[in-house]
């Protein structure tokens, strides 16, 4: 495997220029291994139809010469021209070190030169004078069809040309004529030199081109990389004190607060929640824009992905006051998406409506339309103006009041996930009053998957929640919080501990987070899911690769930190229900 080549090095080259055809030696080492397998390519129809010809001039010399220097020259041609053609071609398909088939296929060039010059020479012999037009196509073969490096091909040539001339010569040819054979075949030759000098100076422009293209690429997915893991580790490490800020505020809340400091920690709490959405726009942007988002399309009933959609912003809608009312038009038809991608794409919808619009009532419908599975978000609010709807869906586009906060990513990725799903999101109606966002995806009548069956009766007790968390601080505060909201808590530090615990259970749901030692949180779900040990779960994770959302197949939701209590709780509720 070849080291990758340095960009300065590319710019030093074609700053310098390469007049001779020679780059620095890493360069020209490389080149010539690009060359040499491009030839041995290139060899192929140039022998196949190199062959063809030869056997088509031996056909014209049995028609057009007479029997006796017929039967020599195709001799020539048959027993030493075609063999040998036919002996590079087999070559050409064989494995051999660089360099050594550009050497044999540069004899073999040699060899048909030589052997028109013997056809000429024997026809001077026979006095039957052949035209030297021969040894014109033979060069003009040998320098522009098949190829050959300049300095290789033009050495080849003159001791073709020699060879010509040498014969002439003593054949008896007379000086006048020789010289004014010589004339133009060495006007031809030079011709072919240039020809040839000029084309292996473009291949090598090109090669540098695509030198440079390739080692920008390199450099640019290193950046990608580089960018991603700086992503993934500010992620986690923000948003590990940040879940823990949230937990805590929580339990504030909890413990009843006089007035004045309740309100202060409402106060902080909504700070921490506003930061965490800029942090995960941020980062959801930044994963869009470097491809990391790869969507799962499955077949979806929208009132399922409706009643999510209520879980998890029903609550939020209550606390702003605002009316959050859902309907179902889709009869039949199920929506090809991605559980996680569309479960945002109308969560950023809602969200932005209720951040941003002042509305009093906030509708989500589903309904079909041509085909299509329209997903559309209504609000009563104040409307869009008119300068900002013509760049709504623009990253950092805010609405120009002041008072609103975000960083205008939202409506951005809405519609960038969208475009994943061979979707497309627009805003309907005028700029009166209210908005309209209307969701387009690609329908089907297939049903999506069943949830997960149960083994357990709806009427059993719930033995409680199993808490998987590595980080003292995360796991306590956690623990207290469930606890809090009336919950029975089993909370460990990794999963060995929760598997020797899980012996005893049969219906609990497990809250785990995803990055924990020795086994991670999935593999503690899958184990324990096979099990029947739990009939569901709450991945907990700071990576935000990993979309958020439900997925009934497993009954398994997955949430960033820092924890929305809001929303870890409406999963929960869900996860319970029977």
């Amino acid at each position: 495997m070849t080291a990758p080549i340095n960009i300065d090095q590319l710019r030093q080259q074609q700053t310098t220029g390469f007049r001779w055809l020679r780059f620095q030696p890493e360069l020209e080492s490389r080149y010539q291994a690009i060359r040499d397998e491009g030839i041995r390519e290139r060899a192929r129809p140039v022998c196949a139809s190199a062959l063809v010809l030869f056997l088509v001039y031996a056909l014209l010399d049995w028609v057009m010469l007479p029997d006796s220097l017929a039967r020599q020259t195709i001799f020539v041609r048959l027993l030493i021209t075609c063999p040998t053609i036919s002996l590079v071609w087999w070559l050409s398909w064989r494995p051999m070190p660089s360099g050594v088939f550009l050497r044999v296929y540069g004899m073999a060039y040699l060899v048909g030169g030589l052997s028109v010059v013997g056809i000429i020479g024997i026809a001077r012999l026979n006095n039957f004078p052949l035209p030297y037009e021969g040894i014109l196509l033979m060069l003009m073969f040998g320098y522009f069809a098949m190829g050959i490096p300049f300095r290789l091909v033009s050495a080849l040539s003159l001791i073709i040309v020699a060879a010509y001339l040498v014969m002439e010569a003593a054949t008896g040819m007379t000086a006048p004529e020789l010289a004014v054979n010589g004339f133009f075949i060495m006007t031809a030759n030079i011709v072919g030199m240039v020809g040839s000098w000029l084309s292996e100076h473009r291949q090598r422009a090109h090669f540098l081109d695509r030198q440079m293209l390739e080692a920008l690429r390199d450099q640019a997915e290193v950046e990608s990389k580089r960018k991603s893991n700086l992503i993934t580790v500010a992620s986690h490490d923000l948003r590990q004190p940040l879940n823990i800020i949230s937990l805590i505020l929580e339990n504030l809340k909890a413990d009843g607060l006089p007035d004045e400091q309740l309100g202060l920690v409402t106060r902080l709490k909504s700070s921490v929640t506003h930061f965490n959405g800029l942090l995960a726009s941020v980062l959801d942007i930044s994963r869009l824009q470097e491809g990391m988002v790869k969507p799962e399309p499955e077949p979806l009933r929208p009132a399922r992905v409706l009643a999510q959609l209520h879980e998890t912003c029903g609550e939020r809608a209550d606390n702003l006051g605002v009316e959050l009312a859902f309907s179902d038009h889709s009869g039949d038809q199920s929506v090809l998406a991605d559980p996680q991608l569309l479960h945002r794409i109308l969560q950023n919808l809602v969200f932005n409506a209720l951040d941003h619009s002042g509305a009093s009532r906030i509708t989500v419908r589903a309904g079909a339309d041509k085909g299509r599975l329209v997903f559309t978000v209504e609000d009563d609010g104040r409307g869009i103006d008119q300068t900002t709807r013509s760049k709504i869906f623009d990253p950092f586009v805010r609405s120009r009041k002041a008072d609103d906060p975000g960083l205008g990513l939202g409506l951005a990725i809405v519609k960038e996930l969208s475009e994943l799903m061979d979707g497309r999101c627009t805003l309907a109606g005028d700029s009166g009053t209210g908005a309209r966002f209307r969701v387009t995806l690609p329908s089907c009548p297939g049903e999506e998957a069943p949830e997960k069956a149960l083994s357990f009766s709806p009427d059993s007790p719930h033995p409680g929640l199993l808490v998987v968390e590595d980080h003292d601080e995360s796991r306590h505060w956690l623990q207290r919080t469930l606890s809090g909201w009336g919950y029975n808590v089993h909370a460990f530090a990794d999963a060995e501990q929760a598997l020797t615990h899980s012996e005893t259970l049969s219906n609990a749901i497990l809250v785990t987070d995803l990055h924990l030692p020795e086994k991670r949180g999935d593999q503690l779900f899958d184990h324990l899911s096979q099990k029947q040990a739990i009939s569901g779960g709450v991945m907990v994770t700071a990576d935000t690769s990993m979309a958020e959302g439900y997925n009934p197949s497993l009954r398994l939701w997955t949430l960033h930190k820092p924890l929305q209590p809001m929303r870890l709780r409406a999963a929960l509720q869900q996860l319970m229900r029977r």
